[in-house]
C-alpha cells in the first residue's frame, strides 16, 4: 500500500470507530448499566458508562493528527507528509498498524441508519414521528420529510455516509443537495 493510501485506509478507520460510537445510543448503555450494576464488576461498569465518550474523544483525537499528518507536494515537487515532511510519515504508519492489530473494520452508514439518524433526530426536534423519505448520494443521504415540521420547514436532513454527521440543508433537488455537499466537504463552500 502506497504511503498516500495507508493515511487514507487509516482515516477510514478512525472515521469507523466514531462512527460506531455515534451509532451507539447512550441512553441504552446507562439503562444496560443500571440493569447489570450487581452483575459487573467496577471497571467493566465504568467502561461500559464511559466507552462511548472515551471512543468519541480518541477518535476525534486521532482525526486531528490524521487531518495534520496528510501528504501533498514539497517545494521540490515531491509527495510528502506535510506535517513531517518525509515520503513515508512514521506517525500514520504507527497509527495505522495499531488499528490493524485490533481489527478495526469500516462501517459507512447505510440507507438504514441514515434513516434511524434522521428520524431520532426529527424526533427531537418535533416532538413525533416524521414520514420522510431516504435519497442516497456518493456522499451521504437526503432524509426528506414528507411534511416539513414547522420548526425546519423548507429544510432537508443530510446524512454524511462516512460519519453519519447530520446537517440542516434547504429543500434543494437531490443533484444540487450532492454537488454543494460535496463542495461543503471539501470546504469549498
Amino acid at each position: 500500500m502506497n504511503a498516500r493510501d495507508l493515511r487514507e485506509w487509516t482515516a477510514a478507520q478512525v472515521r469507523s470507530a466514531m462512527t460506531a460510537a455515534m451509532r451507539t445510543d447512550p441512553h441504552a448503555l446507562d439503562s444496560l448499566a443500571e440493569a447489570n450494576t450487581g452483575a459487573l464488576d467496577p471497571y467493566s461498569l465504568s467502561f461500559l458508562r464511559t466507552g462511548r465518550m472515551l471512543t468519541l474523544a480518541t477518535s476525534a483525537a486521532l482525526t486531528t493528527v490524521v487531518t495534520a499528518h496528510r501528504y501533498g507536494r514539497d517545494p521540490h515537487d515531491r509527495l510528502v507528509c506535510l506535517a513531517c515532511g518525509v515520503d513515508r510519515c512514521r506517525t500514520i504508519r504507527s497509527i495505522s498498524d495499531v488499528l490493524a492489530a485490533y481489527a478495526l473494520q469500516a462501517h459507512p452508514v447505510d440507507r438504514p441508519e441514515a434513516w434511524r439518524r434522521a428520524d431520532a433526530w426529527y424526533t427531537r426536534t418535533t416532538g413525533n414521528p416524521v414520514r420522510m423519505s431516504i435519497e442516497a448520494f456518493d456522499e451521504g443521504f437526503v432524509a426528506r420529510p414528507a411534511t416539513p415540521p414547522p420548526e425546519a420547514p423548507e429544510h432537508v436532513l443530510v446524512v454524511d455516509r462516512d460519519n453519519g454527521a447530520l446537517t440542516l440543508w434547504p429543500a434543494y433537488d437531490t443533484a444540487t443537495l450532492a454537488s454543494q455537499y460535496r463542495d461543503y466537504r471539501r470546504g469549498t463552500l
